[in-house]
C-alpha cells in the first residue's frame, strides 16, 4: 500500500474510523452507500448476537467493514453463499487448527474422517502457499 494519498486527502485506516467514530464523515448519496450501510447494519446485530453491547458492536462493525474495504476496496469481490461458505470456513478454521497429534481430536468434533482432516489440511496448505508464493509456470506455455 503506498504511502501517498490521494488527489482530496480522504482518510484511510485509523484516521478514517476516528473520523467516523466524532461523526465528522458525510456518506454521499450514491450507489455505494446503501451497501455500506447494510455491511455495518449485519456486522452491528451479529456482534449484539454473539453479546457485546451495542457500543462495542457499532466500533467493531465499523472497523471490520474499513478493513474489509482497505483490503478489497475498489475491486469486484464474490462471496458464495450458504452451504459453500460455510464449509469454506469450516475449512479454514480446520487448517488453523490443525497440529500434529489432534487430527483425531479435529475429525471428532466436525463429524469427519481422520483422512478428510488431511485432505482438508493439504488443499488448504496449497491454497495459503499459493497466495504467499504465486503461480509460477516453468517450461513450455500452451
Amino acid at each position: 500500500m503506498s504511502d501517498q494519498g490521494d488527489l482530496w486527502g480522504t482518510p484511510t485506516g485509523l484516521a478514517a474510523l476516528a473520523l467516523i467514530e466524532r461523526g465528522a464523515v458525510d456518506v454521499p448519496e450514491d450507489r455505494w452507500a446503501p451497501m455500506l450501510a447494510s455491511m455495518v447494519a449485519v456486522l452491528e446485530s451479529t456482534y449484539r448476537r454473539l453479546g457485546l453491547g451495542d457500543a462495542q458492536a457499532a466500533k467493531l462493525a465499523t472497523a471490520g467493514v474499513l478493513a474489509q474495504a482497505e483490503y478489497a476496496g475498489g475491486r469486484m469481490l464474490y462471496l458464495p453463499r450458504g452451504d459453500r461458505l460455510r464449509k469454506a470456513l469450516r475449512d479454514a478454521e480446520i487448517y488453523h487448527r490443525a497440529r500434529r497429534g489432534n487430527i483425531r481430536q479435529l475429525a471428532d468434533e466436525y463429524g469427519l474422517t481422520d483422512i478428510h482432516i488431511y485432505r482438508i489440511c493439504r488443499e488448504q496448505k496449497e491454497l495459503h502457499l499459493s497466495k504467499v508464493q504465486g503461480t509460477f509456470k516453468f517450461g513450455k506455455e500452451d
